[in-house]
């Protein structure tokens, strides 16, 4: 941060994926996200669906809205000396990540911060990249922040409140969750796998959790993805006797569609099929500890130097 004012305005950019706000913003969404390929009628009646079937709108942008909020209020009591602005951009709906990066010029300092604890540069890149015309050495980024404590005391304090809920003679099954990535030649996602699983098993070893594992969700329709799967992992704990399969989506900040719908729709289905009790963990939607972890990134990033 630059000393030649009195008080220092920072600015710190919330990125998120974005969610449609309605039903009538699916297919615009979709088709960014399809790189101006819209969905055929088939695919928007079943995304359409998928939406109707959670209420017409997943939480992510009500839930990153009020963590943002909070993240604000904890910078500023952080930093007295300047004065904190945190605003929000998203990938696929609007506000859009170009659109509000060109407006961040009159700020002393800019700290990107992407909602993606486990980012890499591969993941990354697409969220710096409409960023590019606009950076300058008054712009820093946090690349990642899943090792930070309170991140794992936020996934810490849900879980075991969760396995309060369990009947004593439950045998569960803990399967923690991330997003699957396409397999690609060249490509490596080693860097995302192993944050994810070091975050598993700090949360496994705090509460000495038996029979973890780390699955994949939410795979594209093309190609090959991360194994194993999550409704692999459920069909086996059916095969293997389990009462109960305990759901955590460390992978994820908030509850979206590939909460609501992949996993508290299609997985308690599977669940009930295979004679199981479906149990998820809260997600960090309205959590002060996550929110603790998103500051300590940006802190980390801002007071670096360089």
């Amino acid at each position: 941060m630059t000393e030649d004012k009195e008080i220092q305005q920072v600015c710190v950019l919330v990125l998120d994926y974005g969610s449609p706000r309605s039903l009538e913003d699916v297919k615009t969404y979709y088709t960014r996200i399809r790189r101006g390929h819209g969905p055929s009628d088939k695919e928007l009646q079943g995304l359409r669906h998928k939406y109707e079937r959670i209420g017409g709108q997943s939480q992510l942008m009500e839930s990153t809205a009020w963590q943002v909020e909070r993240l604000q209020e904890e910078l500023q009591n952080e930093l007295p000396f300047a004065k904190v602005t945190v605003v929000q951009a998203h990938k696929y709906i609007e506000p859009l990540i170009g659109d509000v990066a060109k407006e961040l010029g009159h700020y002393d300092t800019v700290v990107v911060l992407m909602m993606n604890p486990y980012g890499t540069d591969i993941l990354n890149a697409s969220y710096l990249e409409p960023l590019k015309p606009f950076m300058n050495d008054r712009w820093k980024v946090v690349q990642h922040w899943a090792d930070i404590p309170t991140l794992v005391q936020s996934w810490t304090d849900r879980v075991q409140k969760t396995m309060r809920t369990l009947p004593i003679t439950a045998k569960p099954l803990y399967v923690f969750t991330g997003h699957s990535v396409p397999l690609m030649q060249g490509i490596s996602y080693d860097g995302y796998v192993h944050s994810l699983q070091r975050v598993m098993q700090s949360i496994a070893d705090q509460l000495v959790l038996p029979n973890a594992t780390l699955a994949w969700q939410s795979a594209g329709t093309r190609g090959e993805w991360l194994t194993p799967t999550v409704e692999m992992v459920t069909e086996q704990a059916g095969a293997e006797g389990h009462t109960h399969v305990v759901y955590m989506p460390i992978g994820f900040t908030c509850t979206h569609m590939e909460v609501s719908y992949d996993l508290d729709v299609e997985r308690r289905e599977q669940c009930d099929h295979l004679g199981m009790s479906y149990v998820r963990v809260p997600m960090p939607d309205r959590d002060t500890l996550f929110v603790k972890a998103m500051a300590h990134g940006v802190l980390t990033a801002l007071l670096k130097e360089g």
